[in-house]
């Protein structure tokens, strides 16, 4: 389910059919919530299950299993073989979800909005509410469930990847100049209307892109002023470059 630009922009959940509705939390949520339990949230939604393992340095455990038994695997189940990690994506869904969500232990899922009237969340269903979650808060998510895959090529295929990814994770270090805090910062001080007092009113998303039009837009004013004051000898200057979608940066 890829949602489009305007929905990713847009303040008001969006609505996964037999699910709940996903929403958008903006900045003062999270600033409520704390930034640190906001990242394990979504560090939780990204998990796999050889990510899942390696945690605690089963990495290689998984990557012994018969392939008939990585199929079967979940992330959902491992998930929910624990309290501690049932409470976590427990409180999880119930931070990225409108309505509230409580695990049913006796059939093993989630259910949504009051005494489950609104849906339910199964191993079949999580990794597409994961997706959607990451979707509104601008997280490229790269999980590929295995479970799904039926061509035995195809599986090979996308766990050599998901080794390759997780290599790779380890070894880059973060920007901190893309750190949530130091964005809210540059953004509230380089924009002509967002400061530090209405910027808590953005979501996630909307600040994201507020950031990388401002960036792309300041990048197109010195093209300009330096078009104005020498020309465009060589004709790479695109007039229209100002409002290029910004939603795959």
């Amino acid at each position: 389910m890829k949602l489009s630009y305007l929905e990713l922009l847009s303040p008001e959940p969006v609505r996964f059919p037999q699910v709940g509705s996903i929403r958008a939390p903006k900045l003062r949520d999270i600033a409520v919530l704390g930034h640190d339990t906001y990242q394990k949230y979504l560090a939780l939604l990204l998990l796999e299950p050889r990510s899942f393992l390696a945690l605690d340095g089963r990495e290689e455990t998984y990557d012994q299993m018969p392939e008939e038994e990585r199929m079967r695997l979940t992330v959902f189940d491992l998930l929910l073989a624990t309290q501690e990690n049932r409470q976590l994506v427990e409180d999880a869904l119930n931070f990225f979800l409108s309505e509230p969500v409580a695990y049913v232990p006796e059939h093993h899922c989630f259910v949504t909005g009051e005494d489950g009237r609104t849906g339910i969340i199964t191993a079949s269903s999580y990794p597409q509410v994961c997706d959607l979650i990451c979707q509104r808060n601008r997280v490229r998510s790269n999980r590929e469930d295995l479970s799904r895959v039926t061509s035995k090529k195809a599986r090979g295929i996308l766990a050599k990847l998901q080794k390759g990814r997780a290599r790779k994770a380890r070894q880059s270090a973060p920007d901190n100049n893309l750190e949530l805090g130091n964005v809210i910062s540059a953004v509230a001080n380089r924009s002509s209307s967002l400061h530090m007092v209405n910027i808590w009113d953005l979501t996630v998303y909307q600040l994201w892109d507020c950031f990388y039009r401002l960036s792309n837009n300041q990048i197109y004013e010195i093209q300009a002023m330096s078009v104005a004051a020498w020309g465009d000898k060589n004709h790479t200057f695109n007039a229209a470059s100002w409002y290029q979608n910004v939603e795959k940066l």
